[in-house]
């Protein structure tokens, strides 16, 4: 059963919609009225009708049955976010700041994603006199709805927002990216304005002042896109002076993956997932299990000795190279596992500071990567290869076995250094900055609540 329609009944909620919203262009508020409410008896499950009802409803000034018709939405028709923006919008004008926090933020633990709830959770923060949190609310807000096409300008912010978004991101530029501003300024005094030129620019577009980002449809970083390298998916993996140590290893490097696989400890789901959240998005294929698993020596820049010492040479191996370490988000280094029967299904990476490196271990048949602008590459046992994740990419092992690869990622070899240091410096200060987890945001929401 979804939100708009009822066992049996389909054809007739969709016509009595249809009646509803003809009065209502024709200004026939009783008549829609009329329809809608018999539209809830017959589907109580129809958030369509308790929304305009709650509308309605708000419009006449009456507060208290708007508040009814939405939370009768809720309990009804849970997980619509509809629903959830408008009950938060009812709490905020009825002075319950608290309520509209607790609100958004089920809402957004279920979709993180959805920028309008961020933008209303920062109203919620600032009325609840909590501006810290109004900031990285917001910052979020803008942050998912730029990767969404929206909030480029009046003609993509939703008309609410439009007397406040740009308010509202001259706050965050000034106060929550102040740090990092100052940070690029630092690096720029090191190093020169002339060696940051690209750095600012960058800069620039995260924080909403250009608008000139990636030309290729194909590439959307979510988080940084750093204009002038050189265009296209694939790179060569040896532009890296420490790849042909990766190569020379190969053998070492397989057999202690393939030990790691057979004592069956350590290993982890590549992709983690919030209470709620569905893997369907993210993976698929004809297996009875599709799963993508991964054995970690770093992930978002933490070490994992454990591996390190069960994997003596491709330790080794991995100190002795210039590893992308940027705090709390890189390297990511693991033996990455496709199973058997398991596409991993398009999507885009972080940066295109950063490329992907792949060390093909075990490749059966039928394994490949698809990065879009750039065609399909059949993996080789033993023949490294590298690509810009900024691409959507997909992959897939359509075999009956394991395939196993050393994956890393690592710094874009065509930024200089002086790039890779102001980068690194200027990407800490912005994380630290934004840094908002779903935990954070539960305590907060709690915080208020008591």
């Amino acid at each position: 059963m979804n939100a708009y329609s009822a066992p049996g009944s389909a054809a007739a909620v969709r016509s009595a919609l249809a009646r509803a919203h003809q009065h209502l262009a024709d200004s026939n508020v009783l008549s829609a009225e009329l329809e809608l409410r018999a539209v809830v008896e017959q589907a109580p499950d129809c958030a369509e009708a308790w929304l305009l009802l709650s509308e309605l409803a708000g419009g006449r000034g009456d507060t208290a049955r708007a508040r009814e018709c939405i939370d009768a939405a809720a309990r009804h028709a849970p997980g619509v976010a509809a629903v959830a923006l408008q009950r938060a919008q009812l709490q905020l004008a009825s002075g319950e700041p608290q309520d509209a926090v607790a609100t958004l933020a089920e809402l957004l633990a279920r979709q993180p994603k959805q920028y309008v709830g961020w933008l209303l959770l920062g109203q919620a923060f600032e009325v609840a006199g909590r501006h810290e949190l109004a900031l990285r609310a917001w910052s979020q807000g803008l942050r998912h709805g730029q990767a969404a096409g929206q909030l480029m300008g009046m003609a993509s912010t939703p008309p609410a927002f439009r007397p406040v978004i740009q308010q509202i991101i001259a706050q965050v530029n000034a106060e929550l990216y102040g740090p990092a501003i100052a940070g690029f300024e630092r690096m720029r005094a090191q190093f020169g304005a002339s060696e940051l030129t690209r750095l600012e620019h960058a800069l620039a577009v995260y924080l909403g002042a250009r608008q000139d980002g990636p030309k290729n449809p194909h590439q959307k970083p979510k988080f940084l896109y750093f204009p002038g390298l050189p265009e296209g998916p694939y790179h060569d993996p040896f532009l890296h002076p420490w790849t042909s140590r990766l190569v020379d290893s190969f053998d070492a490097i397989r057999a202690e993956a393939l030990a790691v696989l057979e004592a069956d400890a350590g290993i982890e789901e590549f992709l983690q997932f919030a209470p709620g959240q569905s893997r369907a998005g993210y993976l698929g294929g004809a297996g009875s299990k599709p799963s993508w698993d991964a054995f970690f020596f770093y992930r978002h820049g933490k070490r994992y000795e454990e591996n390190h010492a069960r994997c003596p040479v491709t330790s080794k191996l991995l100190d002795s190279i210039e590893l992308c370490e940027v705090a709390g988000q890189a390297p990511e280094v693991c033996f990455s596992v496709l199973q058997p029967g398991t596409d991993i299904l398009p999507h885009h990476g972080v940066t295109n500071t950063r490329l992907v490196l792949h060390l093909p271990l075990v490749v059966p048949p039928g394994c490949a990567l698809n990065v879009r602008g750039g065609g399909e590459h059949v993996w080789r046992e033993r023949e490294p290869m590298m690509f810009d994740d900024t691409f959507e990419h997909e992959a897939w092992n359509r075999s009956d076995r394991q395939r196993i690869i050393l994956l890393m990622d690592c710094w874009n070899p065509h930024l200089t250094e002086a790039e890779r240091i102001a980068t690194k410096h200027v990407v800490e200060l912005i994380s630290v900055a934004e840094n908002f987890t779903p935990a954070d945001l539960e305590t907060a929401a709690t915080a208020l609540r008591g």
